[in-house]
């Protein structure tokens, strides 16, 4: 039987899936990272966790992590000299990210009535 937990597994697979597509997943795994230090937090206030000072170096090693990485990604782009996967390569100004396969080989004449 299908429960609430079932459900919200498969809707967090698929956004994380759509998120992968539209970025990176080196922006994804920043992202995972910042979710931890919020559940790092909330547990704090909420739940009045004990902070001890191993969880305060953790927790300002991974947001000065995060904010250094972040910097750099947006100064690259701004420069122009990555994309948003953070991959060198020419830049593109079309909206399909991904070919069809398929398309390409019925554009370039690769199909043969042989196959």
């Amino acid at each position: 039987m299908i429960d609430c937990h079932d459900i919200l597994y498969q809707l967090q697979v698929l956004t994380e899936y759509i998120l992968v597509s539209a970025t990176s997943a080196i922006t994804v795994t920043i992202a995972g990272v910042v979710k931890e230090a919020v559940t790092i937090l909330v547990a704090v206030f909420y739940f009045h966790d004990e902070f001890t000072w191993l969880k305060g170096v953790g927790l300002t090693t991974t947001m000065v992590g995060v904010s250094l990485f972040n910097w750099y990604k947006y100064e690259k782009f701004k420069k122009g000299q990555i994309n948003e996967d953070g991959v060198d390569s020419p830049s593109f100004s079309g909206d399909a990210k991904y070919i069809i396969l398929d398309d390409l080989e019925d554009e370039d004449g690769f199909l043969d009535e042989d196959t």
